[in-house]
């Protein structure tokens, strides 16, 4: 539980809170007086900040979306040749995921809930753009498979996902070493024979 009577952030509490509660009850076990009860404020206090539970869970949901893209295209990896951009990008992307379990077993929920079909159109132009963009790029340059980006999407983030879900429930302790090898699996199946 996290009290913080003094949090000058309370809509910092507020969603850090409701993040770690959807991790362990899921949405629908996660109400208002939980979020609130588990912040340290009062259930009123949360709608200064959010008009609903919808709209807090659609924060988290651009949060996560805004570190998954800074994960993957850091500064100092644009610099660097395309293979090696992906392959720092998936690494660093599943280590996200890794260091934040919370994070992972959120964005799961939500890509499997009704939320994200209200916010796919919204995050055409958002943060798909962006990874589009990268990948989009890999084709033109002749890096990788002509393919629909909805093809890569599910053979990379798919293979993320489930590699940090490994990960963090025990099952297999991933080393840098185990990630690259991974990501060279996915990498020979995306990369242009050319």
């Amino acid at each position: 539980m996290i009290v913080q009577p003094d949090i000058a952030d309370k809509k910092e509490a507020i969603l850090k809170s409701t993040l770690e509660l959807i991790k362990d009850n899921g949405f629908h076990g996660t109400p208002i007086s939980k979020i609130a009860k588990h912040a340290g404020v009062a259930s009123g206090t949360i709608y200064h900040y959010f008009h609903s539970k919808d709209a807090i869970i659609i924060a988290l949901h651009q949060r996560i979306k805004t570190q998954m893209v800074a994960a993957m295209f850091n500064e100092t990896n644009s610099s660097k040749e395309y293979k090696q951009q992906f392959f720092d990008g998936w690494i660093n992307l599943c280590k996200y995921f890794i260091n934040n379990p919370s994070a992972l077993f959120f964005h799961e929920q939500f890509n499997s809930s009704p939320y994200a079909k209200v916010v796919s159109k919204k995050d055409a132009k958002g943060y798909v753009s962006r990874f589009n963009e990268f990948f989009q790029s890999g084709m033109d340059k002749g890096y990788l498979k002509k393919m629909e980006y909805l093809l890569i999407a599910s053979a990379v983030f798919g293979c993320i996902t489930a590699t940090a879900k490994y990960h963090v429930t025990g099952r297999f302790g991933f080393k840098d070493a185990d990630l690259c090898k991974i990501a060279n699996i996915i990498w020979d199946g995306i990369k242009s024979s050319n």
